[in-house]
């Protein structure tokens, strides 16, 4: 019984990594194509801050999960 505990426990990590790691992934792509708009005035300053924030939030997420793995 406790292999199956265990089991599920990894596959939850498992899958919380893949999450933090799509997120990240996104968070990058979305401040890369925000900082490119930027330079042509079609995205705010504000805006990219924004994303800045949302990429910070995504790394500290993605260091967490890794040390739980």
């Amino acid at each position: 019984m406790d292999n199956e505990s265990t089991l599920q426990h990894e596959t939850t990590l498992e899958h919380a990594l893949d999450v933090a790691k799509a997120n990240h992934k996104e968070a990058v792509r979305l401040l890369e194509r925000a900082r490119a708009e930027q330079k042509t005035g079609d995205v705010s300053d504000e805006r990219v801050r924004q994303l800045e924030g949302l990429l910070s939030i995504a790394e500290e997420d993605l260091r967490r999960v890794t040390k739980e793995q």
